[in-house]
C-alpha cells in the first residue's frame, strides 16, 4: 500500500476510555488505542507543526485555487485533502478525498484515507463499503484491521473480532494484536484475551499497553497477583507516562503481598507528576489501604495531606472529597467529614456510599432528620431508583 496521508494524521497512539470490560468497576475500563489527531495530537516529533489560522489561510486559498483551475487533477484534490487532514478538518477533506479516489481508483493510500475520514466522521456504512471495496483489490492485514475498527464503531463486536483476528494473523503488528485483544475484552472473552495478549507480549515485549490488556484479562479471571504484576510491568515500561499508572492505581488492596511494589510505583507517579491530582489520590489510597495487614499502620497525616492536595489540584475530584470524608469519619472528626461528603455529593449526586457515610456522620452529630434523608437517598440509589 502506498503511503497514506492520514497515517500521520490518524495514528497518534493514545489511551482512551472504553467502559465495557468488567475490570475493577474501573472508570478506566478500556485501554489504549489509536485516535484521530483531531482528538489527541501526537508528540511534537510525530508530524509537522500545525500552522496557525493566519498562516493557513493563504495556503488554503492557493490549494483551493488549484482545484478550481484543475477540477480533474488528482494532485490538486489530493493536496487540498492533505491540507484539511493536517488541520483536522475531516469534513472538508472528504469531498476532495472522494474526488481524488474517483480520478485515480488505484491510489490505495487515498482510498485508505477516505475510509479513515468516513470512520472518524461517523459515516460507518460508507466506511465499510470503502474498505470492502479495497479488500476486493488487495487483501491486507491493515485493511482487515480498519474494517474491525468500523465494525467496532458500529457496535458489531463479533464481526469486529473476526476482522481483528484476520488482521493479526496476516500481520502481527503490536497495533493489530492489541486491537484483537481489546476487542475480546469487550466481548468478555477473558481467557482468549489473555492468550492473545500473552502471545503479543512475546512478540512486542516493550509495549506497555499490551501489559495493561493482559492485566485486565487476568484481573477479570480472578488472577489478582498476576494482574498487579502486569500493571507494574506496564508502568516500568513507560515510567514517565501517567496513563498506565491509572490502571495500577486501582490495585490498592487487591494483592496485599504486592502492596509495597504498587505503592513504590505510585510514589514515583507523584514525583514525576506533582500536579496530577489522580496521582496523589491513588498514592494516598495505596498507603492507606494497600499494605498487608501485618505491616506498620499508615501515616494518616501523610494520607490526609495527599488527599487535600489532590482536591486542591482538582476541585472537581469527587472521589478525593469522598475519601477525605471517610478519613475524617474514621477519626471521629464528624463536622469535617460532613463538609467533605457534602462536597463529594454536590459533584457526584449518585455516589451512593457518600450518602451512606453522610447519614452516619449526621447520626453521630445528632442530626437525625438529615441522617434519615441521606439514608433514604442511599437506599433509593442502591435499588436503582431515580
Amino acid at each position: 500500500m502506498r503511503r497514506s496521508i492520514g497515517r500521520v494524521i490518524f495514528t497518534s497512539v493514545g489511551y482512551s476510555v472504553r467502559s465495557r470490560p468488567v475490570l475493577l468497576v474501573l472508570v478506566l475500563a478500556a485501554l489504549v488505542r489509536e485516535r484521530p489527531a483531531a482528538a489527541q495530537p501526537p508528540g511534537p516529533d510525530a508530524r509537522p507543526r500545525k500552522v496557525t489560522a493566519p498562516e493557513s489561510a493563504p495556503v488554503e486559498r492557493r490549494l483551493t485555487d488549484a482545484v478550481r483551475r484543475n477540477p480533474d487533477s488528482f494532485d490538486a484534490h489530493h493536496a487540498l485533502a492533505a491540507f484539511y487532514l493536517h488541520e483536522g478538518n475531516l469534513a472538508a477533506a472528504l469531498p476532495h478525498l472522494r474526488q481524488a479516489q474517483t480520478i485515480d481508483p488505484s491510489h490505495s493510500a487515498t482510498g485508505y484515507d477516505l475510509a479513515l475520514a468516513l470512520l472518524h466522521t461517523g459515516d460507518l456504512n460508507h466506511a465499510r463499503e470503502q474498505v470492502r471495496r479495497m479488500l476486493t483489490v488487495k487483501e491486507t492485514g491493515e485493511l482487515h484491521n480498519l474494517l474491525g475498527n468500523v465494525e467496532e464503531g458500529a457496535g458489531n463486536l463479533v464481526e469486529a473480532a473476526e476482522e481483528y483476528q484476520r488482521a493479526a494473523h496476516m500481520d502481527a503488528t503490536e497495533q493489530h494484536l492489541f486491537d484483537w485483544g481489546n476487542n475480546l475484552l469487550q466481548l468478555r472473552a477473558f481467557e482468549p484475551a489473555a492468550d492473545v495478549f500473552s502471545a503479543a507480549i512475546a512478540r512486542h515485549p516493550q509495549s506497555a499497553r499490551l501489559n495493561i490488556g493482559l492485566g485486565i484479562a487476568q484481573y477479570s479471571r480472578g488472577q489478582y497477583e498476576d494482574a498487579v504484576k502486569s500493571f507494574c510491568r506496564a508502568v516500568d515500561l513507560a515510567p514517565s507516562d501517567p496513563r498506565p499508572y491509572q490502571f495500577l492505581g486501582e490495585m490498592y488492596g487487591v494483592a496485599p503481598e504486592l502492596g509495597r511494589e504498587v505503592t513504590e510505583r505510585l510514589a514515583r507517579f507523584v514525583k514525576t507528576q506533582p500536579r496530577n491530582a489522580l496521582a496523589r489520590l491513588q498514592y494516598a489510597l495505596s498507603l492507606w489501604r494497600g499494605a498487608p495487614a501485618e505491616s506498620e499502620p499508615a501515616d494518616m497525616k501523610q494520607v490526609e495531606a495527599l488527599l487535600r492536595r489532590a482536591v486542591t489540584l482538582d476541585p472537581r475530584l469527587a472521589k478525593g472529597f469522598f475519601q477525605l470524608g471517610i478519613l475524617f469519619s474514621d477519626e471521629q472528626r464528624y463536622t469535617e467529614a460532613i463538609a467533605e461528603l457534602r462536597r463529594a455529593i454536590r459533584l457526584e449526586p449518585d455516589l451512593a456510599q457518600a450518602h451512606y457515610r453522610l447519614a452516619h456522620a449526621y447520626q453521630r452529630t445528632g442530626q437525625n432528620a438529615l441522617a434519615a434523608r441521606e439514608l433514604e437517598i442511599f437506599q433509593r440509589l442502591k435499588a436503582g431508583s431515580p
